[in-house]
């Protein structure tokens, strides 16, 4: 796991050897962790902070990161954690090593922090894009603190004060929505229904970003058509819950069939119905 290391980084400039990696065997400290809306050709990633190029300090998403920087800092934080710079994008083992992990990074974080671009003041806030993008969902539910701000990075509350407002936008029960109530007692088929209407850039991610969220896991390969990413995602919760077949009806061996694939479902929405 890859870490901004906040005391280096704010107030000075962002840099690659702010970024300390951490082993399977190392001591995680506490950290802040960032969710957001990517903006294309605006993030910093992380081949940026290596070459530390003259436009970096000129785009939005280096304003973003410093502010959170700042923010985790105010709230007694030396490390956060932001996908844009601290997974290598364009590396394919990288992105194999991170994207199965990415719903224990936000589970495992102090707290996350969520900036929405889109909303200028309270009464904007369900009408964000941020609940319709495919992995913000686990963004939201894996966190214990989940802090929503405006595009003024202006506090809005957390997902404790505004559970009921995120339920009725989401159907996330406002019981786990507080932490009342463990994701573990939902059962698969209604985890499911969360991501109906979420999209994401990259139809392969439709299925990748579920996988924290149903205990499985499946690691990404966007070579791959993206039917075959759901393809694999169903053989991963039949392995883990065989008392699922029953309800899908459909067997490991049919979703080992390319034909089958296509008739069972073409997007993340019937694949959902399905389980119904």
């Amino acid at each position: 796991m890859v870490l901004q290391h906040i005391a280096r980084t704010y107030p000075l400039p962002i840099q690659y050897d702010n970024l300390v990696k951490f082993t399977k065997t190392d001591t995680i400290p506490s950290y802040a962790i960032l969710s957001h809306l990517w903006v294309e050709g605006e993030e910093v990633t992380h081949e940026e902070l290596v070459h530390v190029w003259s436009t970096t300090y000129q785009k939005s998403g280096y304003q973003k990161i410093r502010t959170s920087c700042q923010i985790a800092s105010r709230d007694g934080y030396r490390y956060i954690w932001i996908d844009t710079c601290c997974i290598i994008q364009q590396d394919e083992m990288d992105l194999r090593e991170n994207i199965p992990n990415m719903y224990g990074f936000y589970q495992n974080s102090g707290i996350c922090y969520v900036y929405l671009p889109d909303v200028s003041s309270k009464q904007d806030f369900h009408r964000s894009r941020w609940f319709k993008r495919g992995w913000t969902l686990q963004e939201l539910v894996a966190p214990r603190i989940v802090a929503f701000y405006d595009t003024r990075w202006r506090y809005l509350g957390d997902k404790r004060e505004l559970k009921e407002e995120i339920s009725r936008k989401t159907t996330i029960s406002p019981d786990i929505l507080s932490g009342t109530q463990s994701i573990q007692d939902i059962a698969i088929i209604d985890r499911m229904t969360w991501a109906l209407e979420r999209k994401t850039t990259k139809r392969q991610d439709s299925a990748y970003c579920l996988q924290g969220l149903l205990g499985v896991t499946v690691e990404p390969d966007y070579r791959e058509f993206w039917l075959e990413s759901f393809n694999r995602l169903g053989r991963a919760l039949l392995k883990k819950y065989p008392e699922l077949e029953k309800e899908l009806g459909v067997s490991d061996a049919q979703l080992s069939d390319p034909d089958y694939s296509c008739v069972w479902h073409t997007s993340v929405t019937s694949f959902t119905l399905a389980l119904r």
